[in-house]
């Protein structure tokens, strides 16, 4: 029998739903992967009283090779690790591009018969 997963957490595109007004919750596989991201892109001080981050934008700025890659990985799989435990992290990979950054984990969502799960995240240079 497959367990259900109970997770919620807020939307945050902060949308009312159409016929209660409350504001709209995101449950199982896609709150999991919306605090992922959340964490990924996380920069240091963005989050009152926290050291919380993954810090990647900063990254973009670096000369980009083999070392800050697996900084890059192990940062990665540190903050997730640290800080969302209903995860566990299979894969890492990365592409990088003259102005983009192009992040694909793979997980497995701990204690669910789900399947592996992935996310993409891409970081891009403002102006």
């Amino acid at each position: 029998m497959k367990r259900s997963l109970k997770v919620t957490d807020l939307d945050y595109s902060f949308r009312a739903h159409p016929i209660t007004g409350n504001l709209v919750l995101k449950s199982g596989e896609d709150a999991i992967k919306q605090s992922v991201k959340t964490l990924i892109l996380l920069n240091y001080f963005e989050k009152p009283f926290s050291v919380i981050s993954g810090n990647v934008k900063a990254l973009l700025f670096e000369n980009f090779n083999i070392v800050e890659e697996n900084k890059l990985k192990n940062r990665i799989f540190s903050i997730l690790d640290q800080y969302e435990p209903r995860v566990k992290v299979s894969s890492v990979e990365t592409d990088v591009s003259e102005n983009s950054l192009n992040i694909r984990i793979t997980y497995t969502i701990i204690g669910e018969e789900s399947p592996e799960q992935a996310i993409s995240v891409v970081v891009t240079r403002s102006r």
